[in-house]
């Protein structure tokens, strides 16, 4: 009997059964009565309401102005025709990619299995954009629907923020629900026995939180005060794992590890340069030893540059205007090869024409050929590049 809807709010359940037994005598049964009374009181506390992950903290507006550029980049080379790359391409409209918000959300997917290797065999079958940064930022949503204010710790002795501002605690009053960014490490996908990891368990554990209750000087003296632990729902985070099939890149170490350098130093440092000048990118990619060979046969790389002017025009139309004209690619911007080469790496010179401050990186697109699907990962930075106007 499904009762859901009638104690939501808590009540009261009488629950009435009979059973029977054998009897000593032939041909005699036993029957009793019982009866037991349910009290159902709703408990209000603490939740992780929900998780947001964001590539663009760490960037500021780069990351968008990188995948618009790219995704520019994309509606340019179709429409060269003769250009034969249907493997490499993905069935997109251009337009939709240029309108890609900031923030990453998960997109869902049918037909996902859910056997253990699923997500090594998965490479170049989740379809985005993710960032092969060593640590992914994450915004957890904590509601507090307690009478109290709360506060919240961890046993690391940071609750989130970032490296230059910690948050060691945070407190929460009571009916208010906050976002909380917290730095989560990737996960590995193979644990220390070669064995597939259980993300779930790992992710939770990771973002497991202590509270405790904030009481008022006039309280009783000797009350003692609430305290707990709250953690992302096992059975929850387990179905969207295998609702979503961009949650485990988001979370779990990446399949390739991007080298970039310019003019052959690897710094996110800022550059100055003047209008005619020209810098050099290039770009070293390895395959993760995890990633099986079966899929590595079956898969592509395409390595690619982009550049932006920084905190671009928010519409297409703006952001074609402000880019149009104001640098040019030496060389090839996007390069194609073979997963089996022992040399991945391509390397491409800008030259920018007109002042203002810009933004370059380079991207890994991983293509499976039999689905057409493209999965993208851009380098762990980009460059900022400054270009000063000539003084008369």
């Amino acid at each position: 009997h499904d009762m859901g809807d009638q104690l939501k709010n808590g009540g009261n359940v009488r629950i009435r059964f009979r059973y029977r037994g054998p009897s000593p005598f032939p041909g005699v049964e036993i029957w009793r009565k019982r009866e037991i009374s349910l009290q159902i009181v709703r408990v209000k506390g603490l939740r992780i309401s929900s998780l947001t992950f964001r590539s663009d903290l760490s960037w500021g507006s780069e990351f968008t102005d990188l995948c618009r550029s790219l995704s520019l980049q994309r509606f340019q080379l179709e429409q060269v025709p003769n250009w034969e790359a249907s493997k490499f391409m993905k069935k997109k409209s251009p337009d939709k990619l240029l309108d890609l918000p900031s923030e990453l959300l998960i997109e869902s997917s049918e037909g996902k299995t859910d056997a253990d290797d699923a997500i090594l065999h998965s490479v170049g079958q989740n379809t985005g954009v993710f960032v092969s940064k060593d640590d992914v930022i994450v915004l957890m949503a904590v509601a507090n629907e307690t009478n109290s204010t709360i506060i919240l710790s961890n046993r690391s002795g940071v609750v989130g923020g970032f490296e230059s501002s910690p948050m060691p605690t945070v407190r929460v009053t009571s009916g208010v629900s906050v976002k909380i960014p917290v730095v989560i490490p990737r996960i590995d996908c193979l644990d220390e026995n070669g064995k597939v990891i259980d993300i779930a368990a790992e992710l939770i554990a990771r973002t497991a939180l202590q509270w405790e209750e904030v009481t008022d000087a006039g309280d009783q003296a000797g009350k003692s005060k609430r305290q707990g632990r709250v953690r992302i729902p096992s059975r929850c985070l387990r179905e969207m794992i295998e609702s979503h099939e961009s949650f485990v890149p988001r979370i779990c170490k990446p399949p390739v590890i991007i080298n970039l350098t310019f003019g052959g130093e690897q710094s996110h440092g800022v550059v100055d340069t003047y209008p005619g000048c020209t810098v050099d990118a290039k770009i070293h990619v390895r395959i993760q030893d995890w990633v099986p060979a079966g899929v590595l046969s079956t898969c592509n790389l395409t390595l690619e540059f982009a550049c932006a002017r920084k905190d671009s025009g928010k519409s297409v139309k703006l952001f074609k205007s402000e880019n149009q004209g104001a640098f040019i690619w030496c060389g090839q911007v996007r390069k194609s090869v073979q997963i089996s080469d022992d040399n991945i790496s391509h390397f491409a010179r800008i030259c920018f024409l007109s002042p203002g401050e810009f933004v370059v990186s380079a991207c890994v697109k991983i293509c499976h050929m039999s689905s057409g699907s493209e999965e993208t990962w851009w380098a762990p930075f980009s460059k900022r590049i400054k270009v000063q106007k000539f003084l008369n």
